[in-house]
């Protein structure tokens, strides 16, 4: 684990049910503790209007000694990500996508954010797909966007926890690259030609996640890049696995509470899941507005 600062920094990130019980906030008990920790699903970004923070969440977070999140969120962290989420020098969307796939791009970006092909290029075509795919998500909200990481952690530093990230920045941003361009620009493209589907999607999964509804928001979750094989494995499967021994010490150590991105909840290599292999108790804890 590492030791985070507090910076005024957020990333615009996010399969069946590990198990039967339907939340987003589960008790981790059992197994030899002398305290249950916490393990809170969280959204990545959410709209302003549709945020909301469950009661029970800053209930249990404030019982915590011990906080973490997926990432640190410093400036180094920021610096390191951006990074990862670009072309190298010389290499963009426009040498990446066909002339005609660049061009179905950039008219989306016309008409659904009222950008012009000179801004896409000064502003976006230097993202690589998944980054990109990630910001029209972001930018189809027409509204602020509230960063759940950002606002837990926070509230850790007002309650005076401890607090920590999983990994480092380059283990994210390791993930990411070994996810080839070749299949982000089939998933981007997905999304180009998909859009208006992707965004009631999108909508669905917020106010699945607004009523703690683990299980629609696994079902709404679904996103091009989400079904691939590749990036599945490398961004979640391999994440979950090395974060394993790390929640262990934490929660045998003090009372935790940990958030993490929904999706790491999911499926039989979900941390639900492999947690309760362990030998762990996972109880749901049904939120409220």
């Amino acid at each position: 684990m590492r030791k985070i600062k507090l910076a005024l920094f957020a990333l615009a990130f996010s399969f069946g049910s590990a198990l039967a019980q339907n939340s987003i906030l589960w008790e981790v008990s059992g197994n030899g503790l002398a305290n249950s920790s916490y393990l809170l699903g969280s959204l990545k970004f959410i709209g302003e209007k549709e945020y909301v923070l469950h009661k029970e969440i800053p209930e249990k977070l404030k019982s915590a000694k011990i906080f973490a999140i997926e990432d640190e969120v410093d400036h180094h962290a920021q610096h390191e990500l951006n990074k990862a989420l670009h072309f190298p020098k010389g290499e963009s969307l426009a040498t990446a996508l066909s002339q005609e796939q660049y061009k179905k791009v950039v008219s989306l970006f016309s008409s659904e954010f009222n950008v012009t092909s000179k801004t896409f290029k000064k502003k976006f075509a230097s993202l690589k797909p998944l980054a990109l795919s990630i910001a029209m998500t972001r930018l189809s909200l027409h509204e602020g966007v509230k960063f759940y990481d950002i606002e837990l952690l926070k509230m850790a530093k007002d309650y005076n926890l401890d607090t920590y990230s999983l990994e480092g920045i380059e283990r994210e941003a390791q993930a990411f690259d070994a996810f080839p361009v070749e299949e982000q620009i089939k998933a981007l493209m997905h999304s180009v030609e998909n859009f208006d589907k992707q965004k009631s999607e999108y909508k669905k999964l917020e106010a699945a996640y607004a009523r703690g509804d683990i299980d629609k928001v696994f079902e709404y979750s679904l996103h091009p890049f989400e079904n691939n094989a590749t990036f599945i494995k490398e961004f979640y499967f391999k994440r979950n696995q090395e974060w394993l021994p790390k929640l262990e010490r934490m929660f045998a150590d003090r009372q935790s509470f940990v958030a993490v991105g929904v999706t790491h909840l999911e499926g039989e290599q979900g941390l639900l899941a492999l947690l309760k292999e362990k030998g762990y108790t996972l109880t749901p804890i049904p939120v409220t507005d």
